[in-house]
């Protein structure tokens, strides 16, 4: 048995859509009838997305918007922007999945302190920043669901990676604070914990090297896709998890126990 979704008329924002998880996400959410918001910094790989949108029979506004946004370096003006672009459009937002992240090596030895900086601030700063924002009632309709993403760095972190497993961690104990604040406004916000996800990040080199066949024997259902992934994430937004929130959801293929085995 397939589960599908229904989003129609609901507005959602999707930031690190550019690729991988973030990408797969806004493809699902506009096929399941969503208006989406697609944020990120490859204009190119948005275009791309935005081409593979949902056409309709009649004439109505694509069902993704795009908007150019380094997380790095967007000040409030500029989230408060791209928001006020999208739902002078559409109408307030349903929810919204902050996806973007990069990684890299960090050996307390010989760490790369500007590189650490720009994990930490990428996966949690720039998720910090844009739910702010995105449930101010100005852009959030009541009850709007948010999924951060997290990983299974964030609860058992590997040698020489303390800067994003920090970043991680981060990520599950705020969403514990932040759902006991915007309750206030019904709002609900969960992050998702994957695993190894075969996506474009498993083309760099280094993360390649990094991803032993020890580690990769760990999962015990196999590597993940993107798919896997959104699906989960798609659920935390639906009606369905209506009493959820506060919660981490690991997505691992059996990663955590492979682990602990």
């Amino acid at each position: 048995m397939s589960v599908t979704f229904d989003f129609k008329g609901k507005n959602f924002v999707v930031v690190g859509a550019s690729s991988g998880i973030g990408r797969q996400t806004a493809l699902e959410l506009s096929h399941s009838g969503a208006n989406v918001l697609a944020i990120g910094r490859n204009l190119e790989r948005l275009a791309e997305l935005k081409r593979n949108s949902p056409v309709s029979l009649v004439k109505r506004p694509p069902k993704i918007f795009t908007e150019q946004l380094d997380v790095l370096t967007a000040t409030a003006e500029d989230w408060v922007e791209v928001l006020s672009n999208f739902t002078s459009t559409v109408g307030r937002i349903n929810g919204g999945v902050y996806t973007a992240g990069i990684w890299g090596l960090t050996p307390l030895n010989s760490f790369d302190e500007s590189l650490a900086h720009k994990i930490f601030d990428t996966s949690f700063w720039g998720a910090v920043k844009f739910l702010k924002t995105a449930t101010r009632k100005k852009f959030s309709d009541g009850g709007a669901s948010f999924v951060l993403m997290s990983s299974v760095a964030g609860e058992f972190s590997g040698k020489s990676l303390f800067a994003y497993s920090a970043a991680k961690a981060a990520v599950q104990a705020a969403v514990k604070s932040f759902a006991a604040e915007i309750v206030r406004g019904g709002h609900r916000i969960n992050s998702v914990a994957p695993a190894l996800v075969k996506t474009e990040m498993m083309k760099n080199e280094m993360y390649a090297a990094a991803a032993s066949e020890e580690i990769i024997s760990r999962h015990l259902l196999g590597l993940g896709t993107a798919e896997d992934v959104a699906g989960m994430i798609l659920f935390l937004l639906s009606e369905r998890a209506s009493w959820i929130t506060g919660q981490n959801f690991f997505v691992d293929g059996g990663y955590m126990l492979g682990v602990r085995s």
